[in-house]
C-alpha cells in the first residue's frame, strides 16, 4: 500500500460529553492508496482521530468518521 495512517478511535463517555473530553484509543497503522479508501475501512458509527503524512510530504491530523454503506 502507498500510504500509512495513524488512526485511534474517538471515546465519549456520558460525562465526558458534559464536560467535552474525548479519551483516544490505542493508535493502530492502517494501509490504504488514499485517505478516500481508508474511509471506507471504517465503521460509520465512530469518529477516528487520524494522522498521515499526504504526498507533498505535509503532516495531516483530521477527525472523520467512516464512509456509510449504500
Amino acid at each position: 500500500m502507498r500510504y500509512t495512517y495513524k488512526v485511534r478511535e474517538l471515546v465519549q463517555d456520558e460525562q465526558d460529553k458534559k464536560d467535552d473530553v474525548v479519551d483516544l484509543g490505542e493508535a493502530k497503522n492502517m494501509y490504504a492508496m488514499s485517505f478516500k479508501r481508508l474511509r471506507g475501512q471504517l465503521d460509520h458509527k465512530k469518529e477516528y482521530f487520524v494522522e498521515y503524512t499526504n504526498k507533498h510530504k505535509n503532516f495531516i491530523s483530521t477527525i472523520t468518521r467512516g464512509k456509510e454503506p449504500k
